[in-house]
């Protein structure tokens, strides 16, 4: 805006707070203002700052060029709220620069009321290669692909809201039967005797991701477990002793 413009503006503010306007406030408010036009925007965001209750009961409102600003932009972030205007492809090839301008004017557009974004939804289509690649890393081949329960429909989790809490889809959704992990913590693999902690599996094992996926698994029972644990502990010993 230019010193005419502010001096109009300044001339709108001295209807709410009675304040002298010369020509040295206008120079000063054209400054401070240089890139905001003088627009339906700025006046509302002037009647909108007025129009509020001061924060202190009985404070006088002075309004000030940095609250034009920061009120216009409030309102023109309103009216993009959660709508994005589709960009329409032209005809003709175009540059990024062409893109960055004409995307620029369209979101110019929906923020200062002269046309209308569609909602945002959810994207369709399918999820990028390289996420689907990182989901089955972490949670194995069977994590896309397959229906997320819904745990308000899990009568065990309703029950317990402690496994509510945790439970999420894929191997991590049950309980290991291989390690014992526990539900939303990755599987484990035993220290076989040494003193150092378990160290934890980058993917889990496969019985759990069978077991989360409906499948019928045979879990061995407490004391093949331990035969199973107590035969390698003896293996490693004797290759201990061996290698000594």
């Amino acid at each position: 805006m230019d010193k005419g413009d502010a001096a109009e503006l300044l001339g709108y503010c001295a209807a709410f707070d009675n304040r002298t306007v010369g020509e040295v406030d206008s120079t000063a408010w054209a400054s401070a203002l240089h890139d905001v036009p003088l627009d339906d925007d700025t006046k509302a965001a002037v009647a909108r700052y007025y129009g509020t209750a001061p924060e202190r009961a009985g404070d006088r409102l002075w309004i000030q060029p940095h609250h034009v600003r920061a009120g216009r932009l409030a309102i023109r972030q309103e009216r993009l709220g959660t709508t994005l205007p589709a960009y329409e492809i032209p005809a003709e090839v175009e540059t990024g620069a062409e893109f960055v301008a004409r995307r620029r004017a369209q979101l110019d557009d929906v923020a200062a009321g002269r046309a209308v974004g569609a909602p945002i939804g959810r994207l369709d289509g399918d999820p990028a290669p390289g996420f689907v690649k990182e989901l089955k890393r972490r949670f194995g081949d069977d994590a896309v692909g397959r229906e997320v329960p819904d745990p308000a429909d899990d009568v065990a989790a309703e029950a317990d809201p402690a496994v509510a809490a945790v439970r999420r889809p894929g191997p991590l959704g049950v309980e290991c039967p291989n390690c014992g992990a526990a539900i939303g913590r990755p599987c484990r693999v035993g220290n076989l005797g040494n003193d150092r902690r378990p160290r934890e599996l980058r993917n889990p094992h496969s019985v759990r991701g069978r077991l989360a996926a409906g499948e019928v698994v045979e879990v061995e029972s407490a004391e093949e477990v331990e035969r199973r644990r107590a035969y390698y502990l003896d293996a490693f010993a004797r290759r201990s002793g061996e290698a000594s």
